[in-house]
C-alpha cells in the first residue's frame, strides 16, 4: 500500500508542469506555444527568459527528486525507488492534467536519478554538460546522457533489475526526442540558446 501510494503521488507529481504554470502565472507565452512546443526548460529559453528557464529546470528536477527522496525513508528496496522515479518521468511525459501530452522528461529523469543515487546522478549530469559544451546541443547532450545512463548503472550496481529499470527509462526518454533525432541528421536542431 505505501509503495502504491508514492507511485501514485509521484505519478501526480510529475504530471504538473513547471514551464506552464510559471508562464501563466507570470503571463508569459505558453511554451507549447512556440519553439519546439515542448513545455520544457531548454525551450523557454529560447524564449529569452533565463530566469523563467532555470526556475523550470529546478521545479522539474525536484518533482523527479522529493518522490523518491522522501520514499527512501519507507521502503528498502532499490528497484521500487527506481520505479517511483520513473512514475514521475511518466507523469511529466503524460501527464493527467494536460490531455498526457507533456515534455520529453530529461530533466525529471535526472531529478529521480539523483534521489535514487546522487554519484549516478552526477555523473549523468557531467556527461550531459561535457556534451552540451562540446556541440551546444540539447538534445543531442540528453541522448548520449541517456544512452550511457544503462551503462553506469551497470558498473554501479552490477544488477540485471536496476540496470533494466533504467534502461527501460532511457528507452522512454530517448524515444521523446525522435523529431530532435531527426533535427540533428539534417542539420536542422537548434542549438542551446538560439531564439526562434
Amino acid at each position: 500500500m505505501t509503495c502504491l501510494l508514492f507511485v501514485l503521488f509521484s505519478y501526480l507529481a510529475g504530471s504538473t508542469n513547471g514551464s506552464i504554470i510559471f508562464s501563466k502565472f507570470l503571463k508569459q507565452r505558453d511554451p507549447r506555444e512556440y519553439g519546439s512546443k515542448n513545455p520544457g526548460a531548454t525551450n523557454i529559453l529560447r524564449s529569452g527568459n533565463k530566469i523563467l528557464a532555470l526556475a523550470t529546470l529546478i521545479f522539474d528536477m525536484s518533482k523527479g527528486f522529493i518522490p523518491v527522496f522522501i520514499a527512501y525513508f519507507f521502503i528498502d528496496s532499490k528497484a521500487l525507488l527506481q520505479i517511483i522515479g520513473i512514475c514521475a518521468v511518466l507523469g511529466h511525459v503524460f501527464p493527467i492534467y494536460y490531455k498526457f501530452r507533456g515534455g520529453k522528461g530529461v530533466a525529471t529523469s535526472f531529478g529521480a536519478i539523483l534521489g535514487f543515487d546522487l554519484i549516478l546522478g552526477l555523473i549523468c549530469l557531467l556527461t550531459w554538460l561535457i556534451t552540451a559544451f562540446l556541440f551546444r546541443y540539447s538534445a543531442l547532450s540528453a541522448i548520449v546522457s541517456f544512452i550511457f545512463l544503462p551503462i553506469y548503472t551497470w558498473f554501479s550496481y552490477e544488477s540485471i533489475l536496476i540496470t533494466s529499470l533504467y534502461f527501460m527509462l532511457a528507452l522512454v526518454v530517448i524515444y521523446m526526442h525522435k523529431s530532435n533525432i531527426k533535427n540533428l541528421l539534417n542539420n536542422t536542431e537548434t542549438k542551446i540558446g538560439s531564439k526562434n
